[in-house]
């Protein structure tokens, strides 16, 4: 018998809450449909508000059982084979190589261990869609959370009134034997609650979808630090995510032009020096010595001339004359003998030239 590895044992307990969520919904519409049972059966009582609430509802339905099969199905991104292999900079390859995968990660790509791969633009695992929630399946995440919360609430609206009704028939009459009453209060106590708390979370998913960022990097202290540098805004972070169509926003699908930008792989940093290293770069700019002619990057000494190389500018302002790219200047130490030599009367033409033009010729 093979040993249970973590990977195979997550994977296993994924399809428990798969199923979970199945019955879940199957009891929550279960509720629905037979308080309107009724009327269904007694074609009398049947009226257009009735028909289209009932219409609307399962429409509803539909659609989330197809989100959920496409965010469970679809595979949230796989870095591309031999990517990173030709990555210069060593420090970046140690930082992101996975040991598991033995992969070079792209940025914002992280290492899974329930699934046991590495996810471009990795937000969380979920149990509940036994699937990662990355750069391919995000959309459809996000919709599966926007129609389950549209089914609890039309659940909850039908519910509150002969929930509430049956409560007050079981304090009054003392009857905890009426179980289709009881069954009927814990399906909306229960609607109820998991409303409140899957609107919290969808929320919190938006507002990172919003800010261009994950679960794991809002969890991350270092990235953190670094909020906002995949930020381009609300409405290009969201068609990042959803596709530039918005026809299809609330459809499981993509298309053509449903597709999320980009690759998962590349991401342009817009704000990489205007967010958290802007300070940083603007002290450091201070002590950095602006170009002109007269910056020095190599001197020689020979004798008394001292030879001082400066770098060739292509760009010269125009109140200064451009640099040929040598100096030469005459040290002190030339004095001395140009005194001497005037004393003697023997200055060469040479000399005399140079004392003439000063202590700096630029060649």
């Amino acid at each position: 018998m093979g040993r249970c590895t973590f990977t195979n044992c997550t994977k296993l307990l994924g399809n428990f809450f798969v199923l979970f969520v199945f019955l879940v919904v199957s009891f929550i519409y279960s509720n629905v449909i037979r308080l309107y049972l009724p009327s269904l059966q007694d074609r009398s009582n049947l009226c257009l508000k009735l028909l289209i609430f009932l219409a609307i509802f399962h429409i509803i339905i539909f659609m989330f059982l197809w989100s959920f099969f496409k965010a469970m199905l679809t595979d949230p991104g796989m870095v591309p084979p031999l990517w990173g292999f030709y990555m210069g900079d060593a420090e970046i390859k140690r930082r992101r190589y996975c040991l598991m995968c033995h992969v070079f990660k792209p940025e914002r790509c992280h290492h899974c261990s329930a699934c046991n791969r590495c996810v471009l633009n990795m937000d969380h695992h979920c149990p509940w869609i036994n699937n990662c929630v990355g750069f391919f399946n995000r959309k459809y995440f996000i919709l599966v959370l926007f129609y389950v919360l549209i089914c609890l609430y039309m659940s909850v609206a039908v519910m509150a009134k002969p929930a509430y009704d049956n409560a007050l028939y079981i304090v009054n009459t003392r009857d905890l034997h009426a179980y289709s009453e009881v069954v009927l209060i814990g399906a909306f106590l229960f609607a109820a609650l998991l409303a409140v708390v899957l609107t919290l979370f969808a929320k919190f998913h938006i507002k990172l979808i919003l800010g261009n960022t994950t679960t794991i990097e809002q969890m991350d202290k270092k990235a953190n630090q670094r909020t906002g540098l995949y930020d381009k805004g609300r409405e290009r972070n969201w068609i990042q995510v959803f596709g530039q169509n918005p026809w299809i926003w609330l459809l499981p699908m993509t298309g053509v032009t449903g597709k999320p930008i980009g690759d998962g792989v590349i991401w342009n940093m817009e704000n990489r020096f205007s967010v958290d290293e802007a300070p940083s770069i603007e002290g450091k700019a201070s002590n950095i010595p602006k170009a002109s002619s007269s910056i020095p990057i190599k001197d020689e000494q020979i004798g008394s001339i001292k030879l001082v190389m400066s770098p060739p500018l292509s760009k010269v302002r125009q109140d200064s004359p451009p640099d040929e790219g040598i100096e030469v200047k005459i040290s002190p130490s030339y004095e001395p003998r140009r005194k001497f030599f005037e004393s003697t009367g023997s200055t060469s033409s040479r000399d005399q030239n140079l004392s003439d033009r000063g202590s700096k010729i630029s060649i």
